[in-house]
């Protein structure tokens, strides 16, 4: 009855920390891409949020581990249940035995999702949703106006359908004045009869064209980046291991050195942020 109990606590305590880490750090990010998010139908955004979900709350099993080991092991010492497991002389390596093996069951999803889920996934679903509301926009361009969106400034004196006329737009180092336009989608235009002027090695060059076709990299940008998810997986792997050393550093300084629920919040505090700092110099470094 006790191995269930754990069992079910650590579980359900672990997956809910990991679900409330990655609702936490996708506030901040939706408050950045809000303009994006309301700008789109629901359908649209949905990939985003569950790539997110799904990577994050793989991603943060660590922490949800150091959080639930701590808590339901308080738990049973304010309930005197550690001394009465005691008095029947099960020893507090009996106990650990008891919590290894819900940790045990996340250690061993953990290290099959490494190979699975990576950050370059929210990544790409991110530029995807870049790439879908700068199509929503171009699709429908006002005119004889100026709009600046992702490093572009276009203006459109006339339109026809999908046909843009008069048609002024700069982007990086290069400027397009043309009679005739076409968004194609992903941010490629295609130009009829105009003027191209580019920059290069501090000199500007200019010259006319009868057709014209500029890729502004979308595309590219939003593949999945091969070298990126072969670090990612490393990261994945080391972060994974940290699911045997916070449980033993929660088991046994909740046992041993934590009297109070404010000395148990201290401790997981304590442990969730070096372990976040470490991932982030790792990232950093990889």
């Amino acid at each position: 009855m006790l191995r269930g109990f754990i069992f079910w606590r650590v579980t359900k305590i672990t997956y809910f920390t990991a679900l409330l880490l990655s609702l936490i750090v996708l506030v901040v990010q939706v408050y950045r891409l809000s303009f994006i998010i309301l700008g789109l139908p629901i359908s649209s955004s949905f990939p985003f949020f569950l790539s997110w979900f799904v990577y994050y709350s793989f991603f943060f099993i660590p922490d949800g581990i150091l959080v639930a080991v701590a808590l339901v092991l308080h738990d049973l010492k304010e309930k005197k249940l550690l001394q009465v497991m005691e008095s029947f002389h099960i020893s507090p390596y009996k106990v650990l035995a008891l919590f290894s093996m819900p940790v045990g069951v996340f250690l061993v999803l953990s290290f099959f999702f490494s190979f699975l889920l990576f950050e370059e996934q929210v990544s790409f679903a991110t530029r995807s949703l870049l790439i879908k509301y700068k199509d929503r926009l171009f699709e429908n361009l006002p005119e004889k106006t100026f709009l600046e969106a992702g490093g572009m400034v276009v203006y459109v004196r006339e339109r026809e359908g999908s046909t843009l006329k008069g048609v002024f737009l700069k982007y990086r180092d290069s400027v397009v004045v043309a009679e005739r336009a076409v968004y194609e989608g992903e941010g490629r235009f295609f130009f009829r009869k105009g003027y191209l002027v580019t920059k290069e090695r501090g000199k500007y060059f200019l010259m006319s064209f009868d057709t014209y076709r500029l890729d502004t990299e979308e595309r590219f940008s939003a593949q999945l980046r091969k070298k990126r998810i072969a670090k990612e997986r490393i990261l994945n792997l080391l972060n994974t291991a940290f699911i045997p050393i916070l449980f033993l550093c929660a088991f046994f300084g909740t046992l041993k050195l934590c009297r109070t629920h404010l000395q148990v919040y201290y401790l997981i505090a304590l442990f969730l942020v070096a372990h976040q700092l470490f991932i982030f110099s790792l990232k950093v470094t990889l």
